[in-house]
């Protein structure tokens, strides 16, 4: 019984290896009548497994079960398996399983296997082997898997598998090949899956898997691919796996995944992408997971999601997005885990996520968002876990979460939190969730509740000192507000879509406002000036403003912006 796949460890692990197995074929070993002999150094489980693993074991012991089905060597000091080693073995014609596990096997004889009819299946693992050779698996015209894993083999023959062609999977990863000869999977037509993670490949031959039209996995993670050739993927039309993460690719080109109509899952994250084609996925109406996380994308074209409609899990995170095209997840009406953490954002759209009626977990954390509009997870109606940690959130608007009816995990910690009046709305709503989840969520603010955590606050203590209102900041109505005067509403933060311009507003004034000047503007020297109005949109409703600067000089000669009076 080999690990899962994936748990294989490193090299001189295998003493605590042998231990867990041999635990396992304990539990699993059936009493199938009276016990039979057993070779020397090796013990036997149920009459059907053979576990050799003692340090005297130089050789292929006599003796093996005539019922044994599977062979097990674990540690086991065999340096070579000569021509035949099998072949005048009483009592391994059964076996259908056979694996050595961190012996340290350097090389193998021609027909090594011979002798083993019923033998399925065949792997060798953590073994001093440089190099294979297709005459040592002469007479395994019947094996269905084989596996030559964490071993230094740095090449394969053209006709390694000659004398294999019923392979349905093959798993090479964690060797060192650098190359793949254009002709060495032509015999391997019924081939499903094939694992060649952890090698060194930089370059694939564009025919290199035109023979393995009935390929299902295709495994390529933690290589060193710079570029894929044009036409690699042509052949694989039954493919339901691709794992191409863990290398260099800088670039897709648009046609790459165009075959694969029948892809279920891509994985392409810890890459170089830096941008990708509006129409790169456009053929993959069956993907369901894809992991684009751990790139360099900084933005994402309209339409890229538009031929994926069955996405069930999509994870953006460790980019360098800064903004989210409104619409973009428009198409993904299953999608129930969407990863942005760790990137760049700093403002969301009101109907960024629109679309996204079956949504259940969203990850933001790690951005730079500092508000959040009132609807922007209006339509969220499943979402049932958010992590918002570790942004520039002081305060959130009211009624944010006020649509999503099931949400039950907030998780705010590590965002510069003022604890006042304004954050009441939230306090309200933390009454009915867990308050260890936002335990080490912290105030920044007022200093005498500076370092007490959210739940802990008491709703009393959340109160905001009332001063003068400045001269030069005013908020009229707008045409699109209710009809509630600006004094009759409870606090709110108004701020246009592109969140260059942010107003707060109590019930008696506006007492903030920041601002960030378009693209292309700049005050550098006295007498410049800039000028714009906009209508700035919160849960509140809409106010008007005008907001006008300039350079003016002071009495020493230095040079000053200075707001002029809203209108």
């Amino acid at each position: 019984m080999a690990l899962p796949e994936g748990l294989d460890p490193p090299r001189g692990k295998w003493v605590a290896v042998g231990h867990f197995l041999l635990l396992c074929l304990s539990a699993l070993a059936q009493p199938g009548g009276p016990a039979v002999p057993c070779p020397a150094l090796c013990q036997c489980f149920g009459n059907l497994t053979v576990f050799c693993s003692d340090e005297g074991l130089e050789d292929i012991p006599e003796g093996v079960p005539a019922s044994a089905t599977q062979l097990f060597f674990v540690g086991a000091p065999l340096f070579s398996l000569q021509s035949g080693a099998f072949a005048n073995r009483t009592g391994s014609r059964r076996l259908a399983k056979l694996a050595f596990l961190g012996s340290p096997l350097e090389s193998l004889g021609r027909a090594a296997f011979e002798g083993l009819p019923e033998l399925r299946e065949l792997e060798i693992s953590s073994s001093q082997l440089s190099a294979l050779s297709g005459e040592a698996f002469l007479g395994l015209a019947n094996l269905s898997t084989l596996a030559v894993k964490f071993s230094p083999i740095k090449s394969l023959e053209t006709e390694l598998f000659s004398n294999t062609p019923r392979l349905e999977a093959l798993h090479l990863q964690g060797n060192e090949v650098g190359s793949l000869p254009q002709d060495v999977f032509r015999p391997l037509s019924s081939l499903k899956t094939l694992t060649l993670s952890q090698n060194h490949l930089a370059e694939l031959l564009a025919e290199v898997f035109g023979p393995l039209s009935a390929l299902r996995v295709l495994k390529l993670s933690d290589n060193r691919l710079a570029g894929l050739s044009a036409g690699l993927f042509g052949p694989l039309g039954e493919l339901r796996e691709l794992f191409l993460d863990g290398n260099a690719l800088a670039e897709l080109p648009p046609g790459t995944f165009a075959p694969l109509s029948a892809l279920t899952r891509l994985h392409l994250q810890h890459n170089a992408l830096e941008r990708l084609p509006a129409a790169v996925f456009s053929a993959q109406r069956n993907l369901t997971f894809l992991y684009l996380d751990g790139n360099r994308l900084a933005e994402l074209p309209d339409g890229l999601f538009q031929g994926t409609p069955h996405l069930a899990e999509l994870s953006l995170a460790g980019n360098r997005l800064q903004s989210i095209p409104e619409g973009l997840f428009g198409n993904l009406g299953s999608l129930a885990f969407l990863g942005l953490s760790h990137n760049r954002l700093a403002h969301l759209p009101a109907g960024v996520f629109q679309g996204l009626s079956a949504l259940a977990r969203l990850q933001l954390s790690h951005n730079n968002l500092t508000a959040l509009l009132r609807g922007v997870f209006a339509n969220l109606t499943t979402l049932e876990a958010l992590d918002l940690s570790h942004n520039q959130l002081a305060t959130l608007s009211e009624g944010v979460f006020e649509g999503n009816v099931i949400l039950a995990n907030v998780a705010l910690k590590g965002n510069p939190w003022t604890c006042d009046c304004h954050l009441a709305p939230l306090k309200d709503w933390l009454q009915d969730t867990d308050p260890l989840i936002n335990a080490r969520a912290l105030c920044r603010s007022p200093a005498h509740l500076q370092g007490l955590s959210l739940p802990a606050v008491q709703k009393e203590q959340l109160v905001c000192r009332r001063g003068p209102a400045p001269s030069r900041c005013r908020a009229e109505p707008g045409v699109e507000e209710t009809s509630a005067e600006p004094s009759a509403r409870p606090p709110c933060t108004y701020q246009d879509p592109a969140g260059a311009i942010h107003l707060a507003c109590d019930r008696d004034a506006c007492r903030q406002l920041s601002l960030s000047l378009p693209p292309g503007e700049s005050l550098q020297e006295a007498g410049q000036s800039f000028s714009k109005g906009w209508i700035l949109d919160s849960g509140c409703g809409a106010v008007k403003v005008q907001v006008a600067v300039s350079i003016e000089p002071l009495p020493g000669g230095e040079a000053v912006a200075a707001p002029s009076e809203a209108p």
